[in-house]
């Protein structure tokens, strides 16, 4: 399961000799003699990499880490197989041990060969990031249908069948007695009233289901979708969860087809979401509470282990050093008389130091960074 336990197992994989960290966005490939683009450009930054373990000094550590690729190539091989499942796949293979991690997800992950003494996991963070847990409630007429969205796969978990032909509904609907058409009339407006009414309660009996599974299934936000007055009314039965009504009428097909046609609600959801946790920050930092704003006061209390969730703008990059106590620090403000060890890739670091202390983590989308810019893309919220 990709959750935050997946995520410190890799960071949690530390190899001095060097972990190889794979990402690889996979598509068809069309002619079979061919290598597509994306393998191409895969196998071009594992050259890079030989090329610069080629070159160290150090005999026994270079020949160890060639070996090594060389060891990895089946593993590519099958990485980059068209017919293996997922659109972003990767692999992880710490250098002094026989352990590989692979995961693939139905989301791009972008391509990325990478040899550090860690796991490298901000791709991974970053496309999680763009289609965290969501739960779906498609609203109609006949029922409601529940679909649990994460990661590129949409799954129907539950649905709830309203049957409006009861007994009592056909002694109403059945051939009206002589009378004038105002009897008719109110008859069927009576009729209406008590489907409405009866609808309604449907919709607040299906509601603990939802919130129910709010938690159990890690949801981050809420969608209803359907006609406006049945997610109205299914709102105000959720209350006080707060999901957001998507007030369009979809076809009842797969559960994928369903969420394709909301996928730009989706994405306007998550920048609403990372944009209030953003502005959250800024106003309690400026408040004097709990939070900070920029790299040098995020990485004061990330080396005090005092985040509790770590703001990172998904376009950020920052560069710092690592002292000899491990404290991290921006390239600019390093303690004077402390010797560190250069860290080009500072917001790797950042948030593997924070997945380390069991903090969570928000990649968060440039729509939605605007607040973060004045403070170089980057600030925590902090249990204490």
């Amino acid at each position: 399961m990709h959750d935050d336990g997946f995520l410190r197992e890799l960071v949690a994989m530390k190899d001095e000799m060097g972990v190889v960290s794979l990402y690889v966005t996979a598509g068809p490939r069309v002619d079979p003699g061919i290598r597509p683009a994306w393998e191409i450009r895969l196998r071009d930054e594992l050259a890079a990499i030989r090329a610069q373990v080629s070159a160290w000094p150090e005999r026994i550590r270079r020949f160890t880490v060639l070996e090594h690729l060389d060891a990895l190539e089946p593993e590519i091989d099958r990485l980059v197989d068209p017919s293996e499942p997922g659109i972003g796949r990767a692999l992880f293979a710490p250098v002094c041990s026989e352990e590989i991690q692979r995961t693939s997800l139905q989301i791009p992950f972008g391509t990325y060969a990478v040899l550090e003494s860690t796991a490298y996991v901000r791709p991974m963070l970053t496309a999680m990031a763009t289609s965290a847990p969501a739960g779906v409630a498609v609203v109609r007429r006949d029922g409601v249908r529940l679909i649990d969205y994460r990661y590129g796969k949409a799954e129907e978990v539950h649905r709830s069948a309203y049957d409006l032909d009861s007994d009592d509904w056909r002694e109403m609907r059945g051939p009206a007695r002589a009378g004038t058409d105002q009897r008719s009339s109110v008859h069927r407006d009576l009729f209406r009233r008590r489907a409405e009414e009866n609808l309604v309660r449907h919709l607040y009996a299906i509601a603990p289901e939802i919130t129910g599974r709010v938690d159990a299934l890690g949801w981050e936000d809420v969608l209803l979708v359907g006609d406006p007055r049945l997610t109205s009314a299914l709102a105000g039965a959720l209350r006080p969860l707060d999901p957001v009504r998507v007030d369009k009428v979809v076809p009842d097909g797969p559960a994928a087809d369903v969420v394709n046609r909301i996928v730009e609600e989706l994405v306007t959801v998550r920048v609403r979401r990372d944009a209030e946790l953003v502005q959250r920050a800024v106003d309690t930092t400026l408040s004097g509470g709990r939070a900070v704003l920029g790299a040098a006061q995020t990485l004061a209390v990330l080396n005090e282990g005092r985040v509790g969730r770590l703001l990172v703008d998904e376009n950020g990059h920052w560069h710092g050093g690592r002292g000899p106590d491990g404290f991290l620090y921006p390239a600019d403000q390093v303690p004077q008389g402390v010797v560190t060890t250069d860290e080009p890739d500072l917001g790797e670091r950042m948030i593997e130091r924070a997945l380390e202390s069991r903090a969570e983590v928000t990649i968060v989308h440039a729509h939605a960074a605007g607040a973060l810019a004045p403070y170089g893309g980057v600030g925590a919220l902090l249990r204490w």
